[in-house]
């Protein structure tokens, strides 16, 4: 990561930011919490006042400092809606305490902390911004139209959230569609840490530590849900195996399909070519031993993963959905981008950066200048900050 940018001002009207978000670390988090976290690190080290306010969940203590910001945990009570109105009214009366320390409420995903900084926001006159996350039938207005609960949510959000982010050009449309107002819908990306995802240095240490000296790794990382398409993966490693015989895949991260996904690759004859390795909170060592990305998914926002293994210099593989297609570009300079549920497409284009290594250098070198120069936490976090002043 580039130094962070010093940001000056004689604002007197940002305290600090509240972020709301699910779920946070140490436990197993998807990206939007990631970018909560990493958001919320620069904004410490910037000097100002940061709490990410989030459920409470295992046996972690209500309240903690992390990296220079602190960890707000909210008791959730009663099973399904119940659980969700009881930490709903518990995070609108954690906000009502914390009143004195921040000036911009800062929700992370358009669901249950949306609502609370948003009512909460209005009740207190602070300044609230919701970033939404993803697009289509799961992304963030989809879902929340298809219940009654959801589109109250869109209603409130419409008429009390200042700012709401979108992530793509996909996500901005649908929010336009919904009835946002086009002041109200601004665009902003996601930002990675550009030391910690760095190159390696020497590959085969890396995967000397992995007992896969001599092998080319493929990395996916994320949920194993069914929009991720792992299935397509698998389908499409099989097939390049016999064109680049030493490849090796590697799936990390958890989900409801994880046990369909193993029985598969044993049905396919490649469980011994594929590692399952549970969600890890530390992603840099893998990526550092992998040679290829691929990310096979029906839909996406802008993926973290994605995002960090560009900036560990890997090229990449991703097809032509949301934020992938918008960040990896459609004329191949910065990774290869293949069609949705497209196995031939996915196995064609593993065996050509499999077997073209200068090929896949080139990508890889590409797609890291593309990140330090569009995506880097310093950038992305200099202009949240200067957003966070402009509002409060």
């Amino acid at each position: 990561m580039k130094k962070p940018e010093t940001v000056h001002t004689n604002n007197m009207g940002l305290k600090g930011v509240l972020m709301l978000v699910n779920t946070f670390l140490p436990l197993p988090v998807d990206g939007a919490e990631r970018q909560a976290d990493h958001l919320a690190v620069y904004m410490a080290q910037q000097h100002l006042w940061v709490g990410v306010l989030t459920r409470k969940k295992g046996p972690h203590p209500k309240s903690e400092m992390r990296n220079g910001f602190e960890v707000i945990r909210i008791d959730q009570l009663g099973p399904g809606k119940v659980k969700s109105l009881t930490f709903t009214l518990g995070a609108i009366f954690a906000i009502f305490a914390r009143r004195h320390e921040f000036s911009v409420l800062h929700a992370h995903l358009a669901f249950a902390p949306a609502v609370a900084a948003t009512i909460a926001g209005r009740l207190l006159h602070k300044k609230v911004i919701i970033k939404f996350g993803g697009s289509g039938s799961i992304g963030d207005v989809e879902t929340s139209k298809r219940t009654w609960r959801g589109r109250l949510a869109l209603y409130i959000f419409r008429n009390w959230a200042d700012i709401c982010v979108a992530l793509s050009d996909d996500m901005e449309k649908e929010m336009l569609d919904a009835g946002f107002s086009r002041s109200q819908v601004i665009r902003m990306v996601n930002g990675v840490d550009t030391v910690k995802f760095s190159p390696s240095a020497d590959k085969s240490i890396e995967k000397k530590t992995l007992h896969l000296e001599g092998r080319q790794i493929i990395l996916y990382t994320g949920r194993l849900v069914a929009v991720k398409n792992i299935n397509v993966l698998l389908l499409a490693f099989q097939r390049s195996m016999a064109a680049v015989p030493n490849l090796h895949l590697f799936i990390i991260g958890d989900g409801e399909e994880r046990s369909m996904l193993e029985a598969l690759a044993a049905d396919l004859g490649i469980q011994n070519d594929v590692t399952f390795v549970k969600w890890v909170e530390d992603i840099g060592p893998y990526l550092r031993s992998a040679d290829i990305f691929v990310l096979p998914s029906q839909i996406e926002g802008i993926s973290n993963s994605l995002l960090e293994a560009m900036s560990a210099g890997l090229p990449c593989i991703a097809t032509r959905v949301g934020g992938s297609r918008e960040t990896l570009g459609d004329d191949n300079n910065y990774g290869l981008l293949i069609e949705p549920d497209n196995v031939d497409q996915l196995a064609e284009a593993i065996v050509r950066l499999g077997s073209d290594h200068q090929e896949a250098l080139r990508l890889g070198a590409c797609a890291r200048q593309r990140i330090l120069d569009h995506y880097d936490l310093s950038i992305v976090g200099s202009r949240y900050y200067r957003l966070y002043e402009e509002i409060a």
